[in-house]
């Protein structure tokens, strides 16, 4: 049996040499580590955090967008295993409702608290221990308004934020 310190260092090891080949690139499927990221034997599995791990403030990027941003989660007032906060991107506020299952991490954005704006559907990464969660974002066709375009979308912890 490998132990859980030596098992760490080598997938560090191994994400690390994933960011070397392909720093631009995002990958939604299997993403890969960032330099925030941190390792050892006290990295949380992230296909078992729950959405109390994710409460707090988070920095947003979307990537194809060109536009960055804040996130703030918490409880919902309605469902205790469900992610209640607010988007503040592109000079916009929006709520944003959802939930994170097996490292699974899906909101819905609403700008009116009514109507639905767009859908964020993501993966939390692995080799930042919850830290960062990438995905897509995917606005919705509203009749008379621009069609806008998919991005991809990074969160990460903001600093001093907290976790699990």
């Amino acid at each position: 049996m490998i132990k859980p310190r030596l098992t760490s260092l080598l997938i560090a090891a191994s994400a690390l040499s994933a960011c070397a080949a392909g720093q631009n690139a995002i990958e939604t499927r299997a993403p890969a580590a960032t330099s925030t990221a941190t390792t050892g034997a006290d990295c949380p599995d992230v296909t078992r955090l729950h959405a109390a791990q994710l409460h707090g403030s988070w920095e947003v990027e979307l990537v194809q967008a060109g536009q960055r941003g804040q996130l703030t989660l918490r409880q919902h007032p309605e469902f205790s295993a469900s992610l209640r906060g607010e988007f503040r991107y592109g000079g916009q506020r929006s709520i944003a409702s959802g939930d994170v299952e097996g490292g699974e991490f899906n909101l819905d954005e609403s700008r009116d608290g009514k109507t639905l704006f767009a859908f964020w559907s993501g993966q939390l990464v692995p080799a930042a221990c919850g830290a960062e969660i990438r995905g897509k974002w995917q606005p919705l066709a509203r009749e008379g308004q621009p069609v806008l375009a998919e991005s991809d979308f990074i969160l990460r912890r903001a600093r001093g934020g907290t976790g699990w």
